[in-house]
C-alpha cells in the first residue's frame, strides 16, 4: 500500500507465515485460490482480491504436523472487490461461497486444516466502512494479491485508537465470547481437536486484550506491535480486572502471541482450567467496559438478567432499528428465527441484544447451566423458551442453547454484512 492507495502485492511478495519455513506452502496455496477467483462465473466483475487478517500481516500461524507435514490454524481471510452492474449480486456470492467449499472440502486442504473465507464487497461498498478495528487493520495492513488498483478504492481510515468506537471494541469481545461457548461445548462433549481448541483459547487471549486496548487507548493494528503496549497499559491499569485478574491476563496474553508467532507450542493436557479462567476474565473485562460505556465504574450485578439489561441500555434506538428492519426485510429470516425468539427479542430490544445476552449468560453462568441445581433451571428455562430448545438433561441443555445460540449469531453476522 502506497500513498493511501493499495499496491499489487503477488503472493510471496511479502511475509505471509509467522514460521518462514512455511511461506513458500502458504504462497502456492494463495496462488491456486486466485486462479479459482480468476475462472468462476463473477470473475467478469471482480476488481481484486484482498488478502486481509493474519496473513496478510505475516503472523499467519501454521505448525509441523504428521503426517500431513502441516497444520493451519490460521483461516485465510480475503475481502474479493466486485464492480456493480456485470454480475447479479445473488452469482457472486454463489461463486465465493462455491470456491470455499471447493478449497476448503479439497482432500490436501482439510488434511491440513486449510480453511478460506471470502467475502464479497462492492467497490462502493469500500468507501462506507466504517472506522472500525476491521476497517484500520484492512487499511494498515490488507495486501492486493491480484487485480487493479485503480479499481479498488481505499476505505476512510481512522487514524488513531481513539477514533475507533469503544462500543466496536465491545462488540469484539461479545463475538468472541459467543465463539468461546462453542468451542468449549465440543470440547467438552469430546468431539474437538485439542490442537485447535488451543488455538482457539490463543485467539480469545489476543482478542481480549485488543478489546482492552481500545478502551485504555493502546490499540495497534497488528499483532506484534500490539503486545507491548497492551500488556503495560495492564500493568499501569491493574484496578480496572482487579491486581489478580490483571496479571492473570497479562501471563496469558503473553504466552498467547508466544503461541500465535510460533514462538512456543500449544497445550495437549487438560484445557478445562484455562476455559474457567477464560471466563472469570471475560466476565470482568465485559463488566468494566460495559461499566465504561455506561458511565459507571460499579461492577455489574451478579444477577444474569443484568447481563440484558445492560446490553439494552448500550444499544441506540437507530441500532435497534436498524436490527429489526433487516428481519423484516427478509422474511425467510423470521421464519427460521420463529416467533418465540421474536418475542423473545421483543422483550429485550432486539435480536443482537437477545443473541449476545444469551451467548454471556451461557459463558458466564456455564457451570450453573450444566447443573440441575442453584439458578441454573431459572437461566435455562428462559433461555429454552426464548430459543424454543426442549431437553431435560442439563447438559444437553446446554449443548442445544450453544448451538441455537451459535445459529442466530452466524445468521445475525449474515444479515449486518448484507
Amino acid at each position: 500500500m502506497t500513498d493511501g492507495a493499495f499496491s499489487l502485492s503477488p503472493p510471496g511478495s511479502f511475509a505471509l507465515s509467522a514460521d518462514p519455513a512455511f511461506q513458500d506452502e502458504v504462497r502456492r496455496e494463495l496462488v491456486r485460490l486466485i486462479e479459482r477467483v480468476r475462472e468462476c462465473v463473477a470473475a467478469p466483475s471482480v476488481a481484486g482480491v484482498l488478502l486481509t487478517g493474519s496473513f496478510a500481516r505475516g503472523e499467519g500461524t501454521v505448525i509441523s504436523n504428521c503426517p500431513s507435514g502441516s497444520r493451519w490454524l490460521s483461516d485465510v481471510e480475503c475481502l474479493v472487490v466486485v464492480r456493480n452492474g456485470i454480475v447479479p449480486s445473488q452469482e457472486i456470492h454463489q461463486s465465493m461461497r462455491q470456491i470455499e467449499r471447493d478449497t476448503n472440502s479439497d482432500c490436501g486442504n482439510s488434511v491440513r486444516g486449510i480453511k478460506v473465507e471470502l467475502r464479497a464487497i462492492f467497490s462502493e461498498g469500500m468507501l462506507s466502512l466504517r472506522p472500525t478495528i476491521f476497517t484500520r487493520e484492512l487499511c494498515e495492513n490488507a495486501k492486493l494479491l491480484w487485480g487493479d488498483p485503480a479499481g479498488i478504492p481505499m476505505p476512510p481510515a481512522p487514524l488513531g485508537a481513539q477514533t475507533i468506537s469503544r462500543y466496536d471494541a465491545f462488540r469484539l469481545l461479545n463475538n468472541r465470547i459467543i465463539e468461546q461457548i462453542a468451542v468449549r461445548s465440543e470440547y467438552t462433549d469430546r468431539t474437538s481437536d485439542t490442537t485447535a481448541t488451543a488455538y482457539s483459547l490463543t485467539k480469545f487471549w489476543i482478542d481480549l486484550g485488543t478489546s482492552l486496548s481500545v478502551f485504555l487507548g493502546c490499540y495497534r493494528p497488528g499483532y506484534r506491535s500490539r503486545q507491548t503496549p497492551v500488556e503495560d497499559a495492564l500493568r499501569a491499569n491493574r484496578e480496572i480486572l482487579g491486581g489478580d485478574l490483571c496479571g492473570r491476563l497479562i501471563s496469558r496474553f503473553s504466552n498467547a502471541m508466544a503461541q500465535k508467532l510460533g514462538q512456543v507450542g500449544f497445550p495437549a493436557g487438560d484445557l478445562a482450567p484455562e476455559f474457567r479462567e477464560a471466563v472469570e476474565i471475560a466476565r470482568a473485562a465485559w463488566n468494566w467496559e460495559s461499566g465504561q460505556l455506561l458511565g459507571s465504574s460499579a461492577a455489574a450485578a451478579g444477577d444474569w438478567r443484568g447481563i440484558f439489561a445492560r446490553l439494552r441500555r448500550l444499544e441506540t434506538a437507530q441500532q435497534r432499528l436498524r436490527d429489526w428492519a433487516r428481519l423484516f426485510r427478509r422474511p425467510s429470516g423470521l421464519r427460521q428465527l420463529g416467533p418465540r425468539a421474536m418475542f423473545a427479542a421483543a422483550r429485550v430490544g432486539s435480536l443482537a441484544t437477545l443473541i449476545y445476552g444469551s451467548g454471556c449468560v451461557i459463558d458466564f453462568f456455564w457451570e450453573e447451566l450444566g447443573s440441575d441445581k442453584g439458578r441454573g433451571n431459572e437461566m435455562a428455562t428462559m433461555l429454552c423458551r426464548a430459543l424454543a430448545i426442549e431437553a431435560r438433561e442439563p447438559s444437553e441443555r446446554r449443548r442445544l442453547l450453544t448451538r441455537a445460540t451459535l445459529t442466530a449469531w452466524e445468521r445475525h453476522l449474515r444479515f449486518s454484512a448484507a
